[in-house]
């Protein structure tokens, strides 16, 4: 609920004719009461007027408790704070707010768009559809074809780009300054549209929506109940991964900054190869003026493919870039023996830990496909190991390193099973 700060009328008004007063958002004093002035508000300008007075919002729990007043104002402060039961709660910066507040909650919702299509190597399955008037929710659902996909473990890696008018938008921005995060998520942007792996920087290690790496375990598990990794054994039996996604756009959304627009790519990866099996793009769009509604775009069968865009392999690769503040690769076959380059690596980090005692490093070992399971997971995490205790030897305290094996089930970058990979026989080095 937010406010400009200023009444409804030109600047350089004067009038003093009650009814025009309360046609604006601010209240008259005199002729008529509390409640008839609310009467004659719109739902935005008794937004405006409650925001700006601390008193009114003290008076609302009454009105919603009791149903003072005639029905049109119930049904107006529905509108206005839909779900309340109590004063809305009051707004820190009123000045940076124009006159298009609104939250769409009058306007009808959107049909869902639903799909269920066979691709080359599964059948995707999704639906998208409108929560509320500033929140989509989608679903997918993603079986690979047992005839043809091998694979430990497979997840969704999505990506995402928002838009407020021509400017890019971030999470957790404000109405004032919708890029307040930018610095956190712009090394993740590809260059080309500017999008980027939809995950969470400072909580989360990997670039996948579904799936989470169980050191205990050395295994990928599910996120939650309703995101999870499928598998697929050739030639006998395939489970499916799924995913759910909630993103919400208020309360920038119809606040005078321009038209949102968000737009996704939810692609289903085999985690171990990096090998994409389909591909979905989907998002939605609010329009700038007040109670606009919220609109799906994409969804349709024409936006489900079997290959997804380059923009998506070229987020996916900014993802590391952006995520590890150190990668060691192209480690010999078989061997955990670090490289002059990987030394003078770890040197630079090591300055940067000793420097910054609360700093945490994370280094994760991992193997291409040359090799058996067994001895490449004991192979992985030599190499973390050899990492750490290069910069316990350098003065990093050990309570600063941590160390996990990945083995060869999660690829850097796409490869074949069998086959000889440098990037995925990596340490990467993830400090936070």
């Amino acid at each position: 609920m937010q406010s400009d700060g200023r009444s409804g009328r030109e600047a350089g008004s004067s009038s003093t004719d009650a009814d025009a007063a309360a046609g604006d958002a601010g209240l008259a004093p005199g002729k008529r009461t509390l409640v008839e002035q609310l009467e004659r508000q719109s739902v935005p300008q008794i937004r405006a007027v409650v925001a700006g007075d601390p008193a009114l919002r003290q008076q609302l729990p009454t009105y919603f408790a009791t149903g003072t007043g005639s029905q049109a104002l119930s049904a107006k402060l529905a509108a206005a704070f839909p779900g309340r039961a109590a004063a809305p709660e009051p707004v820190a910066d009123k000045s940076t707010v124009t006159d298009k507040q609104g939250t769409g909650a009058g306007a009808t919702l959107p049909p869902d768009r639903t799909g269920n299509k066979p691709l080359s190597k599964g059948t995707f399955k999704w639906t998208l559809t409108a929560e509320t008037s500033s929140r989509p929710k989608f679903t997918a659902d993603f079986k690979p074809d047992e005839t043809k996909v091998e694979a430990k473990a497979v997840s969704f890696g999505q990506t995402v780009v928002n838009h407020i008018g021509a400017d890019l938008f971030y999470p957790g921005g404000t109405l004032a300054d919708p890029a307040l995060n930018k610095a956190t998520f712009e090394p993740f942007e590809e260059a080309t549209k500017r999008t980027r792996m939809d995950h969470a920087p400072e909580d989360e290690n990997d670039p996948y929506y579904g799936a989470q790496w169980d050191q205990a375990t050395l295994t990928w598990v599910q996120e939650s109940a309703s995101r999870h990794p499928g598998t697929s054994k050739k030639g006998d039996s395939s489970t499916s991964a799924t995913m759910d996604d909630r993103p919400e756009r208020s309360p920038i959304a119809r606040e005078g900054k321009g038209d949102i627009k968000s737009e996704f790519e939810t692609v289903a990866v085999v985690l171990e190869t990096r090998e994409p099996l389909g591909a979905l793009k989907w998002g939605f769009t609010i329009e700038d003026k007040a109670e606009a509604p919220l609109v799906l775009t994409g969804a349709t069968n024409a936006d489900c493919t079997d290959a997804p865009s380059a923009e998506w392999g070229a987020a996916m690769d900014k993802f590391y870039e952006g995520k590890y503040d150190t990668i060691l690769d192209d480690y010999d076959i078989g061997k955990a023996d670090l490289k002059p380059d990987h030394k003078t690596k770890l040197d630079t980090l090591a300055t940067k830990l000793k420097g910054a005692a609360a700093l945490k490093a994370q280094l994760g070992g991992a193997c291409d496909h040359t090799g058996n399971e067994a001895f490449n997971k004991a192979l992985a995490l030599k190499r973390a190991e050899t990492a750490r205790d290069y910069l316990i030897d350098k003065g990093v305290p050990a309570r600063q390193l941590e160390v996990q094996s990945y083995s060869f089930d999660w690829a850097r970058v796409e490869a074949e099973v069998g086959k000889s990979e440098g990037k995925n026989r990596r340490v990467q080095i993830w400090v936070r």
